[in-house]
């Protein structure tokens, strides 16, 4: 009896959330333009760029994420009396 051997490719997407958003999420072709969804990819984009091995190259990337959820949160939740939201 041959014992079977599975080999998923590099490129293969595991991870249960991201599977999700790719059934659910991003079958709709204007998703990630509402602020709450520009708030989210800004988060994930923030955790990637953990895993850069270049520090430089990290800080900018975590630097640009955070630009994405400061200006998109603000736009979510808009406090009462804060001059900084929009509308």
């Amino acid at each position: 009896m041959t014992d079977l051997i599975t080999k998923i490719p590099f490129a293969s997407v595991t991870n249960p959330i991201l599977l999700w958003l790719f059934k659910h999420g991003w079958e709709d072709p204007n998703w990630g333009h509402l602020p709450v969804n520009q708030v989210a990819l800004g988060l994930i984009l923030h955790d990637l760029g953990n895993k850069l091995a270049d520090r430089a190259l990290q800080e900018q990337v975590q630097e640009i994420a955070q630009k994405v959820i400061t200006e998109n949160a603000r736009s979510v939740v808009k406090a009462p009396g804060d001059p900084t939201t929009k509308g």
